[in-house]
């Protein structure tokens, strides 16, 4: 479903254009010379929006992987606060619509745990 919602992806020439694209850039709404918070631009596609939010969704249920990680980081300053879920999840969905963009535009394979190589070089290795 990204795929078929999104195109050919090799034509954002940056990762913030195709962020924009799905509708996960920041928007603040402004009258005179007040400015309040910024928020969800929602703009774009609703339906690709949709999709990640469902995949980031099953990422963070997952043992142990890159996605879940950025998540408990996320939500470590209050875990039962359904509004920092809510900001971790939509943080997470952003970071799987950058990654798709990286994999389909540089015509690569996902490693799921790329980070959890050797420092310095050398090859990725999965954690037990």
């Amino acid at each position: 479903m990204i795929l078929a919602e999104s195109g050919d992806l090799r034509r954002f020439s940056h990762h913030r254009q195709y962020l924009k694209f799905c509708g996960f850039n920041l928007a603040a709404s402004q009258s005179g010379n007040t400015c309040s918070r910024y928020r969800l631009g929602k703009r774009g596609n609703a339906r690709l929006r949709y999709a990640y939010w469902l995949a980031a969704t099953v990422a963070i249920r997952m043992r142990e992987n890159s996605f879940r990680g950025k998540f408990e980081r996320y939500r470590q300053a209050d875990p039962t606060n359904a509004d920092l879920k809510r900001k971790a999840l939509t943080a997470v969905a952003a970071k799987m619509a950058r990654v798709a963009h990286a994999l389909i535009k540089q015509e690569v394979d996902y490693r799921g745990y790329h980070e959890y190589g050797i420092p310095g070089g050398g090859t990725a290795l999965a954690r037990p």
